[in-house]
């Protein structure tokens, strides 16, 4: 069986849960995701603000995450906080949902990704914008499984940053991000 609410079907065993809260009213309140959280062996989570939810649809709402992906406001507005360093408000959501790896994107400053121990910073990968729509969402679909595994943090920067940078290349969500493109211009980018 297929399900997009693993609870559904609780008796199936889930090695990696995607979930990506876009704020419309299919995960309401901390009760309901509290219940999806405990159900996953490893949860992967994006949490959006947007101007449907705008200041309503919180990373707070959830209790644990072992990998996370907000951008800078959604992560600001988490904390209610516009002016502590970025760094520091990751390390402390890292914390708060227990995470194995956390990152945050930051549009045209790249990305931010921490384990706990320690951070990397890899800067954006294309200064040519047509149209962000989607660009988080890029990057969290191409690093989820990525951080499931373990790989490095220089790793999940870069193919999320490159995926980023392949969605910011379309406009709208007219075509997604293929292996294709991101072999290519990981090909193009290392040596």
């Amino acid at each position: 069986p297929v399900s997009m609410d693993p609870s559904l079907h609780p008796d199936l065993p889930y090695d990696l849960l995607v979930v990506a809260d876009y704020g419309h009213g299919l995960i309401r309140g901390k009760n309901r995701a509290r219940e999806i959280g405990e159900r996953a062996s490893f949860l992967a989570l994006n949490v959006q603000s947007n101007s449907l939810n705008w200041g309503f649809n919180l990373l707070t709402k959830w209790a644990r995450a072992d990998f996370f992906v907000v951008d800078e406001q959604e992560l600001r507005l988490a904390k209610s906080d516009r002016w502590t360093p970025v760094m520091e408000l990751l390390a402390e959501e890292h914390i708060r949902l227990k995470a194995k790896v956390s990152a945050v994107t930051l549009g045209h400053n790249g990305c931010l990704v921490h384990d706990g121990d320690r951070f990397f910073e890899l800067p954006a990968l294309t200064s040519r914008v047509v149209d962000r729509m989607g660009a988080g969402d890029a990057f969290f679909a191409w690093t989820a499984a990525l951080a499931y595994v373990s790989a490095p943090l220089e790793v999940i920067a870069l193919v999320g940053n490159i995926a980023g940078a392949i969605k910011v290349g379309t406009v709208g969500n007219k075509e997604p991000v293929t292996m294709v493109q991101v072999k290519r211009w990981a090909k193009g980018i290392l040596p």
